[in-house]
C-alpha cells in the first residue's frame, strides 16, 4: 500500500498519541511537585510561610503548574511543526477578484435601480 496520502494512517493516532502525552506530562508533573516546591521555598521566590496553605496543597498547585506549561510546550512544538498547505495567491488573482466583485456590485445596484422605477411607474 502506498502512502500517497502524507500520514493519514498516522494522523488516525494523534489523538491516542495526545492522550498518551499528557498522562506522561502528569506523571512528570507529579514527581516533580515536591521538588518544585523545595526549590522555590530555598530560593526564596515564594514565600510559603506566609500563607495559611498546607505544602500538600501547594505541592499540587505547582504540578498543576508544570503540567500546564508542558502542555503549552507540547502544543508550540506540534504547532510548529506541522505541515502547512501551501496556498498559491496572487497578485493578478486578488486584482481580477477585486473587479469582479466591483462588477458585481454595480449590476446588483442598477438591477435594484431598474426595479424601483418600475415599482414608482406603477
Amino acid at each position: 500500500m502506498s502512502n500517497n496520502n502524507s500520514g493519514g494512517q498516522m494522523r488516525a493516532f494523534w489523538p491516542v498519541l495526545g492522550f498518551v502525552l499528557a498522562i506522561s506530562f502528569g506523571v512528570l508533573a507529579w514527581a516533580l511537585g515536591p521538588a518544585g516546591y523545595e526549590f522555590l521555598r530555598d530560593n526564596r521566590i515564594v514565600n510559603f510561610a506566609a500563607s495559611n496553605v498546607s505544602r500538600d496543597v501547594w505541592e499540587w498547585v505547582i504540578r498543576g503548574v508544570i503540567f500546564v506549561i508542558l502542555l503549552m510546550l507540547a502544543s508550540l512544538i506540534v504547532a510548529a511543526a506541522r505541515p502547512r498547505q501551501v496556498t498559491d495567491v496572487r497578485e493578478k488573482d486578488l486584482a481580477k477578484e477585486r473587479i469582479q466583485l466591483r462588477k458585481d456590485i454595480r449590476s446588483k445596484k442598477e438591477l435594484q435601480r431598474r426595479i424601483n422605477k418600475q415599482m414608482k411607474d406603477r
